[in-house]
């Protein structure tokens, strides 16, 4: 394990673990706020709704942010997926000249394959927030015989350039990038990433499926609020909002 300090947060680098989040979680009581736990394997990676995040020996992007904020009064926790996935998609669009597109609220696509997933998972003492683990996986250096294996369908930065990265560099990128703006988004919520959010949003103005509580409705995806909640259309022309759910494209 190698600590490496940075200016506004530092890294707890590992050489495998489960999951960076379950580790995050069981030791947060330890570590400082704006810690950040690294591999480049995980064994027992896991996304929304418990989906299992594919693993082979390839080196990958496996990250946890470990957020304590002091003041929890409209502290955006909410939409702190939402701000990760549009820091992923500048650096992507950035260090490889990608066209990444967000499926709300936080899967991240180049060429309509999945190449980033995020999950946030929150710690409470006394039926308190006392933390937020927000975890990241990004496909790097996943190899094409394993993305093939995939369910859905994926890609990775090898897939796309046909280079291996260095995860050590991308991932002080990423770390850079996301507290450049931290503390702005923390007072701001939503509204401070919207624009460039809802820019990157493929699916918006087209028919959609949403998988929500074990069932799949059709609805026309009209916009994005202030909140960060999708706007949909029925059938029927009813407008509502979705707060949870999944977008099926």
């Amino acid at each position: 394990m190698v600590n490496l300090d940075m200016s506004k947060y530092s890294i707890v680098t590992m050489e495998e673990v489960p999951s960076t989040n379950s580790y995050a979680l069981q030791n947060i009581a330890f570590l400082d706020d704006r810690t950040v736990i690294y591999t480049t394997r995980q064994t027992s990676g896991r996304g929304r709704y418990n989906r299992k995040w594919m693993y082979d020996d390839s080196e990958n992007i496996y990250m946890s942010f470990v957020l304590k904020p002091e003041i929890i009064n409209n502290y955006p926790f909410p939409n702190l997926t939402q701000y990760l996935s549009v820091v992923v998609c500048k650096i992507l669009e950035k260090e490889f000249n990608m066209l990444p597109a967000i499926k709300w609220p936080n899967d991240i696509l180049v060429n309509k394959s999945k190449i980033s997933g995020i999950l946030a998972e929150s710690y409470t003492e006394n039926n308190s927030i006392k933390g937020i683990v927000l975890g990241l996986g990004l496909n790097v250096n996943l190899k094409n015989e394993t993305i093939e294996k995939i369910d859905q369908k994926a890609a990775s930065i090898f897939s796309l350039t046909g280079k291996n990265y260095d995860c050590d560099k991308l991932t002080r990128k990423i770390c850079d990038e996301f507290f450049e703006n931290y503390n702005e988004f923390s007072e701001k919520g939503f509204e401070y990433i919207k624009d460039e959010y809802i820019s990157r949003c493929f699916f918006l103005g087209t028919n959609i499926k949403i998988s929500e509580n074990g069932e799949k409705r059709e609805y026309y995806a009209k916009s994005i609020d202030d909140k960060g909640f999708l706007t949909v259309l029925d059938k029927f022309n009813n407008e509502s909002k979705i707060v949870t759910g999944d977008v099926l494209c």
